[in-house]
């Protein structure tokens, strides 16, 4: 969301920006039945799925000469891929984080972080399928903020396919947020034995006070996804044991080992196959002057404490038992571009995405909340030792938030079900809409393995 605001007054934003309508971004692949474009990778190459999700910055700003994550933009560059036209779906950030899990499009309430309606923690109303799924794939009719169980996430995808543990109800995803529940009484949860709490979110119908950082606790619940949907927080047991903390660094700068991501990543067994990486409020890059400290200690934030996050915890990725095998790919990318309404890139979109039956008319009030589609292109970094070219830049494909997920269904095996029976939620079974295809996956390796497919 906007720093120090949760709304802005602007125009319509696509009359201010550009949409790109490139379908078929590079060269995807059609499944066994040559009927689905599918993501350019048989399924089985790809079992490890780990996203991690900064705020608020532009394309140039992250990635041009003048940026100042020298660790992202320079030496993970160099070990993986740089997608040039890599889009959010829209202002502010929650309505991108749901997104990226389940192809939902905003709702007025999402796009202003569910913030300002006295209520923040408020059911979707009626919550009911939109009636042209011809057009709105998936999609709910409603205002408000927490999804019905009718809705589904990767989640939900993932539990069908591979069941949690029956004992430790331990899933096949999870979601690890830092600083989650540092202050119980502020963030809600229950208590975790590693520190902090599991599954953290207000009542439903009360207000978020997990809205702006302390000192102490920089967590915010607009950044978690999961915790949006009744379909996760309703199965309490699944839900702790799986919306977990991040964990802490030591006192040499390095993750703690008793932490959940550190403890998950020990071995190929235990790591989620489909992980989702949230920074607080100060390593995310969201407050520009942290409350509390950033990952070395100090009270910069922005993209400086962003990039220090990385060289603090993408040593433990890298170096993981799944990385080095070579099936797991590694997404970092940013919710939305910056919250500059007079930037001319602000609302840029691509892909032919849909505004979604949720976003009201240009001119309601003119909030922020009337910008959808469109969040600005943002790129996005991916990295997987085998199947990605070192140093790669793709700047040829066009991909958004949506694409992403579809590409993350088809990676998995998520191939049935969905808005389409082919394993695609929401707008990422929007016609047309193409997964990471050969310009993403684009080395020798991934060239066999279409070969074979």
């Amino acid at each position: 969301m906007a720093r120090g605001a949760h709304r802005r007054a602007l125009g319509y934003g696509i009359a201010a920006g550009t949409v790109i309508t490139a379908l078929f971004a590079g060269s995807a692949a059609a499944d066994t039945h040559g009927s689905v474009v599918r993501a350019a990778l048989p399924v089985g190459k790809i079992n490890h799925i780990i996203v991690i999700e900064f705020e608020n910055e532009g394309y140039q700003t992250t990635f041009g000469p003048g940026s100042v994550a020298t660790y992202l933009n320079g030496t993970l560059r160099k070990k993986g891929e740089l997608v040039e036209n890599y889009f959010a779906i829209g202002h502010n950030s929650l309505d991108n984080y749901i997104a990226q899990v389940s192809g939902q499009a905003p709702t007025e309430d999402t796009q202003a972080d569910c913030a300002d309606n006295g209520f923040a923690f408020a059911n979707v109303t009626p919550g009911t399928p939109d009636p042209d799924q011809s057009l709105n794939p998936g999609q709910v009719d409603g205002e408000g903020c927490v999804y019905p169980s009718s809705v589904q996430s990767i989640a939900g995808q993932l539990d069908a396919k591979y069941p949690p543990n029956t004992k430790t109800h331990v899933a096949a995803w999870r979601a690890y947020d830092q600083d989650m529940g540092n202050t119980p009484s502020r963030d809600g949860g229950v208590v975790d034995p590693t520190g902090g709490t599991d599954c953290a979110h207000p009542a439903i119908g009360a207000t978020d006070t997990a809205e702006v950082a302390t000192p102490a606790d920089q967590y915010t619940s607009r950044h978690n996804p999961f915790v949006w949907f009744h379909s996760v927080i309703d199965n309490t047991a699944e839900c702790d044991a799986n919306v977990v903390p991040l964990g802490t660094l030591g006192p040499n700068g390095q993750p703690s080992p008793s932490g959940h991501l550190a403890r998950d990543l020990r071995s190929e067994k235990t790591t989620p196959r489909f992980a989702f990486i949230t920074p607080n409020l100060c390593s995310d890059g969201h407050d520009g002057t942290c409350a509390g400290t950033n990952s070395t200690g100090g009270h910069v934030g922005g993209l400086t404490g962003a990039d220090q996050f990385l060289q603090a915890w993408m040593p433990l990725i890298l170096g993981s038992p799944a990385y080095k095998h070579g099936d797991t790919l590694v997404m970092i990318t940013f919710d939305e571009a910056d919250v500059d309404t007079s930037d001319p890139d602000y609302a840029d979109a691509c892909c032919s995405e849909q505004t979604g039956p949720n976003t009201h008319a240009p001119g309601n009030a003119g909030l922020a909340s009337d910008t959808a589609p469109g969040g600005g292109q943002i790129g996005a970094l991916l990295l997987n030792p085998k199947y990605v070219t070192p140093g790669s830049v793709d700047s040829t494909g066009s991909y958004n938030h949506y694409a992403a997920l579809r590409s993350y269904e088809d990676l998995l095996g998520l191939t049935t079900g969905g808005a389409d029976g082919e394993g695609h939620l929401g707008f990422a079974a929007e016609k047309g809409l193409a997964p990471f295809g050969s310009d993403v996956f684009n080395s020798a390796a991934a060239r066999k393995a279409r070969a074979h497919r």
